[in-house]
């Protein structure tokens, strides 16, 4: 009986204890695509999500964070990127959609 209040005193005492902060800072990546583009992607971890994509030659686009089962998705509807373990889809509009490999990642400032 007294090892199960000790467990129990133990169980409440961890429950007490403050979770760790979440990465809440802007984090940084860099996608190689198989078409042969690169992609310089800014994610925003705090609401509003969204992710800001650069790719050499198109214009900049930032895409709202959207409720996705399993990895990660951001799309505005015409624009989509999309993945989990380090792979993703991307597709812009009038471009094939082209499957794309995290090289580098790193938080922001």
């Amino acid at each position: 009986m007294r090892v199960a209040l000790v467990f129990v005193g133990l169980l409440l005492a961890a429950c007490q204890t403050p979770c760790p902060a979440v990465n809440t800072g802007p984090t940084q990546a860099a996608f190689y695509c198989d078409d042969g583009s690169t992609l310089h992607v800014t994610f925003i971890n705090a609401p509003p999500r969204s992710a800001t994509i650069a790719q050499e030659g198109y214009t900049t686009v930032s895409l709202p964070w959207r409720i996705y089962g399993s990895g990660f998705r951001y799309s505005d509807g015409a624009a989509d990127f999309s993945g989990r373990m380090g792979e993703a889809r991307w597709t812009r509009p009038g471009a094939v959609e082209t499957v794309c490999r995290q090289v580098a990642a790193r938080r922001g400032a």
